[in-house]
């Protein structure tokens, strides 16, 4: 992977929200060197084997951590429901029009507030 400024701060946000506190202790259970995780911190390159054992690790999400996509949390499976996936993959197979309708039929929806 190249490098990316923006990948090194959101690392450096997921491992400062982690459990780890020293760069030693994540290095170290990743199997790798301190100079590495320095690296990433920094956007430097990583690879992808690096890169989903640290998203693991740091219990962040992989589509977050590398490519900015979602958020942090994205991954959970609460985050999104078996329902709301089914409805995303039903929606993939329709044409542009019909999504855009779509979307403005649920938009026009009063929300549920609890």
């Amino acid at each position: 992977m190249t490098h990316d400024l923006a990948r090194g701060k959101r690392i450096r946000e997921a491992i400062s929200r982690g459990k780890f506190r020293k760069v030693h202790a994540l290095a170290a259970e990743l199997n790798v060197s301190v100079a590495a995780v320095s690296r990433w911190q920094n956007g430097g390159h990583t690879s992808l084997e690096s890169a989903c054992a640290l998203a693991h690790l740091l219990d962040v999400s992989l589509d977050w951590l590398l490519l900015g996509r979602g958020t942090m949390d994205w991954h959970r499976s609460d985050a999104v429901s078996p329902t709301e996936l089914q409805l995303v993959q039903a929606l993939r197979d329709r044409p542009a029009a019909a999504r855009f309708n779509l979307m403005g039929l649920v938009e026009s929806i009063p929300p549920e507030h609890p």
